[in-house]
């Protein structure tokens, strides 16, 4: 029997009122406007057939050997605790990013760490900006915490940086900058932020949310941290190095927040298993071939760009691992004609968001992405 856990898309009179009073429990209030989490479609159940899985902007290719054999040889020890406060993963980490191991905070997917950074800085009542449509986990972070979500709509499918400028008052705490963009796909460089760092109080904090920085240009916050200690960078393992079943999220920001970060995760956060694949992930071999592999997804991604305008379609300007189809009204029913022909994308924010994926991926994706009124002949 399939569990379905109600969200906000089921919200009849009856449901309202029970997530209020469950029996003689009484829910909080704040979560009234908790929005749930929808992922991107997965195949369905018993499902045979070859799907092309381009609604997660999971990257197409499987982990490296080694990385693999490190997981396996850590199963001996999955009796006993990791290290609670996983010193050899964050030490790699700042080995990674060239910063000290005080300076980072770990936990089970970069999710966890925007929830508990907003946990460690708001009161209740503070305000958290951030743009929409964006990563729509922001809003949940934020309501999670008892603070308020400000959302600062995108212009031309990027930040508006000077809305939300204004949108700051004297009760924001935190501000979100998703960078690259998930689901647009646009980004600021560094040169480009730093107007908008110089301008933001010190006592707010500016996040970073970098979870796809490897696959564009410019794009490092680490190298604005020295001139604006107020900015946090938040990091994942799951995207550019192929690791997303694994969790492994990392944030780098001044070392008393992220001592409190930590804090507030639930103790060994991370399992043991995950930590040896991500010390694997990290040896410099590992590094080097991901590097290889962005290269090369990167060039599919522009191919997949061409593609598509050649084909009529309008296209945002990506610096992650996916593309962005601003189609509007069409977008569930260009979702709903791409998995009637197994290619599942994602439907989100006026548009349709497509992960770039292997040849194949794309081959299966051109032939069954509906012919548009006004392709070209």
């Amino acid at each position: 029997m399939w569990c379905h856990l109600p969200g906000k898309e089921r919200g009849s009179a009856h449901v309202r009122r029970r997530r209020h009073h469950v029996g003689s429990l009484k829910i909080a209030r704040r979560l009234d406007e908790l929005p749930p989490y929808v992922p991107g479609r997965r195949p369905e159940h018993g499902e045979t057939r070859r799907q092309a899985r381009l609604a997660s902007n999971e990257v197409p290719w499987p982990p490296q050997a080694a990385i693999v054999d490190a997981m396996k040889n850590a199963l001996d020890d999955v009796h006993r605790y990791p290290d609670m406060q996983y010193t050899s993963l964050r030490e790699a980490l700042a080995e990674h990013v060239g910063q000290s191991c005080a300076r980072i905070a770990v936990a089970n997917g970069s999710t966890a760490l925007l929830r508990d950074i907003v946990g460690a800085l708001a009161d209740v009542e503070s305000e958290v900006v951030f743009a929409e449509p964006s990563f729509p986990y922001y809003r949940t972070a934020a309501i999670a915490n008892s603070a308020v979500p400000v959302a600062v709509p995108l212009r031309s499918h990027t930040h508006d940086l000077d809305a939300m400028r204004d949108a700051m008052t004297s009760r924001t705490r935190v501000v979100i900058v998703c960078n690259p963009n998930n689901p647009t796909g646009t980004a600021y460089t560094n040169a480009e932020l730093k107007g908008f760092l110089e301008r933001a109080p010190e006592h707010i904090a500016v996040v970073l949310d970098e979870a796809y920085a490897e696959f564009a240009k410019d794009v490092n916050g680490l190298a604005l941290m020295a001139e604006h200690p107020n900015v946090i960078v938040v990091r994942t393992l799951s995207k550019a190095h192929g690791l997303a079943g694994l969790r492994i999220g990392y944030a780098v920001g001044d070392s008393g927040v992220m001592s409190h970060v930590s804090r507030l995760g639930v103790p060994f956060r991370i399992d043991g298993v995950a930590v040896a694949g991500a010390l694997a992930a990290l040896q410099p071999e590992q590094v080097a071939e991901s590097s290889r592999r962005i290269a090369s997804l990167i060039e599919r991604r522009d191919a997949l760009v061409g593609a598509l305008r050649s084909r009529g379609y309008e296209v945002v300007d990506s610096a992650a691992n996916f593309v962005f189809l601003p189609l509007g009204a069409s977008s569930e029913s260009v979702a709903k004609a791409c998995a009637a022909n197994g290619v599942l994308v994602r439907p989100i924010g006026g548009g349709v968001r497509v992960t770039v994926g292997s040849a194949q991926d794309t081959k299966q994706l051109l032939d069954a992405l509906p012919v548009l009124a006004n392709e070209p002949s």
